[in-house]
């Protein structure tokens, strides 16, 4: 189980990553900027995909993923020594992606659209903090950049991070959970001993990054984007804590956040 769910994080990264490039297609920032992050989805795609030919998955599905991976290859070739990427091609190669993520998700994990839900949800987030701290990197490589770029992926990275607060919110006071051979609410289930490391997904998965996304937009408008890019480090630390958190309770307890 331990290693089917870092295989499967990092098909969805693979697929999901690419997408954040819509977040500035009105002004793409262009400099050859989506090589480094279609080769870094690349990578993780392709290490996936090559591990999860060992995994117990039907032999159409390993077929399947070979071609997904041939083709993102195939495309992020024809895109690299653009200026700017087409995000048709890519998108379409995503979606493609994702369709064989869900089935993988299903063969490995057990079917449920909630849980193929809030994985992608938490994905995104993921995707999102990676992509953000990358691109601030980026403003030192590129002088003169507009700060513009970066803020609509923080502002982006906030409405997912509050979505994902609110759903979090409803399912804490709707969602019952199985525990010691009981059916409780989720609400309570969070002031029993095993259940109280959920306080520890909800802090450091949503509220404390949003937090600290709230110090990064004050440090954008100074413009200072090395600032705000350490920030963003420990944002990042922050939700891969809170992501291995929801990842656990929904395995081991069917809480799905």
């Amino acid at each position: 189980m331990l290693a089917k769910i870092p295989l499967l994080t990092a098909l969805l990264f693979a697929n999901l990553y690419p997408l954040c490039f819509w977040i500035n297609v009105r002004e793409p920032l262009g400099h050859g900027f989506h090589r480094f992050h279609l080769g870094l989805a690349g990578v993780t795609g392709g290490v996936a995909v090559t591990l999860l030919m060992f995994m117990e998955v039907p032999t159409s599905l390993k077929v399947s993923l070979a071609i997904w991976l041939g083709l993102f290859l195939i495309v992020s070739a024809l895109m690299w020594s653009r200026d700017v990427p087409n995000l048709m091609w890519i998108s379409l190669v995503s979606i493609f992606g994702l369709v064989l993520y869900a089935q993988a998700q299903s063969h490995l994990l057990g079917p449920g659209l909630d849980l193929l839900f809030f994985s992608i949800l938490g994905g995104m987030i993921l995707c999102l903090s990676i992509f953000a701290m990358n691109m601030g990197h980026w403003y030192l490589n590129v002088r003169g950049l507009s700060v513009s770029h970066l803020q609509r992926v923080v502002t982006v990275f906030g409405i997912v991070l509050l979505a994902r607060m609110l759903l979090d919110g409803w399912r804490l006071l709707t969602h019952h959970v199985t525990y010691a051979g009981f059916e409780i609410p989720l609400y309570s289930f969070v002031m029993t001993i095993e259940g109280f490391l959920i306080i520890v997904a909800l802090l450091f998965g949503t509220i404390f990054p949003l937090i600290t996304l709230f110090f990064v937009r004050g440090t954008l408008s100074l413009k200072a984007t090395q600032s705000a890019t350490g920030i963003l480090y420990a944002t990042l630390c922050s939700v891969l804590i809170g992501d291995l958190s929801y990842k656990y309770y929904a395995l081991t307890f069917d809480c799905v956040l």
